[in-house]
């Protein structure tokens, strides 16, 4: 139902202005997130006799959108790049992270380059061109991901140089599998806890254990034969599946298996749980629009009513 308009406004201004009443302003209904798995998309970019290219995982007509996302405020896809070549992007954003799939080069932004191989995890602030150079001796893939849907929807800029909020940082494949080993540890026994995950942060947004004020990166891990209970929160995942064998998530009742290297959506409030029933640890990485419900005090996680396994 339209607003209501001053027909009678003597000035553009009070003529442009429009008016909602209680019966009609509460009651929005927008597209819901499809809980997606990008399997066409992970295929395209692991075939790379098709040469360097960037593969969007875009659901923005599912959404009612009309800029490129994954979800309302993330768009995820994968940087395909030939050995010895070079792929640029520019998006217009305040976050960027990435995962190495294949392969191994450097990332470029201005004076920051980082060296990176496969399993490592980088972020980087937007507000520049960023190249992903392949070394000549190997084809890379590269999960990247970022918050340009966020800036989109208001038709923001990102911050430039010491405004920007995230910083250039490395996360080698090693580390994170140390930090993994370290956190089951430190964990074991601990029943009140949401599974095994390493969290991502950088210093400067150390006080805020987040990769960004907005996003938040983890990887995930679940022993064999491990189970994640049902839960839900109100911020949405966009995850990708690193390791695994024989493993699947139920959203909202439905079965979801996993296969590698697989871009999946979990939507915002949906009952979740995951599942591992191979024989070696299931990894997955995951990207939330976490940073804004914490700030807001609204992230709402909660574990649910037990399921059927």
């Amino acid at each position: 139902m339209p607003g209501s308009p001053d027909n009678s406004a003597q000035d553009v201004y009070a003529r442009r202005a429009r008016y909602f009443d209680s019966g009609n302003a509460f009651n929005l209904e927008y597209a819901e997130v499809p809980a997606t798995a990008f399997a066409a998309e992970r295929d395209h970019a692991l075939d790379l006799s098709a040469g360097t290219a960037w593969i969007a995982c875009d659901q923005s007509a599912a959404l009612g959108l009309n800029f490129p996302a994954t979800t309302p405020l993330v768009l995820a896809g994968y940087a395909r790049v030939r050995a010895g070549e070079t792929l640029e992007l520019n998006p217009r954003a305040t976050t960027v992270l990435g995962f190495v799939i294949e392969g191994s080069g450097c990332v470029k932004q201005g004076r920051d380059a980082i060296d990176w191989h496969r399993g490592d995890a980088f972020s980087l602030p937007g507000g520049e061109p960023l190249r992903l150079v392949s070394n000549v001796t190997s084809d890379s893939v590269v999960w990247i991901v970022s918050n340009e849907p966020q800036l989109a929807f208001e038709r923001l800029s990102p911050p430039l140089g010491r405004d920007a909020l995230v910083e250039a940082a490395h996360f080698p494949a090693a580390t994170i599998r140390a930090e993994l080993e370290r956190a089951r540890a430190r964990l074991l026994g601990q029943s009140e806890v949401a599974g095994l995950a390493v969290v991502f942060s950088s210093q400067g947004l150390e006080q805020r254990r987040n990769i960004s004020p907005t996003l938040t990166l983890a990887m995930n891990q679940l022993p064999p034969g491990g189970y994640q209970v049902p839960h839900s929160h109100n911020s949405v995942a966009v995850s990708l599946a690193v390791d695994g064998e024989r493993c699947y998530s139920k959203v909202d009742g439905t079965r979801k298996d996993w296969s590698p290297y697989i871009t999946m959506v979990t939507p915002a409030k949906s009952v979740h749980s995951h599942h591992n029933e191979g024989g070696k640890n299931a990894n997955w990485l995951i990207v939330q629009d976490g940073g804004i419900y914490y700030h807001c005090r609204t992230m709402g996680f909660r574990f649910e009513e037990p399921q059927h396994r």
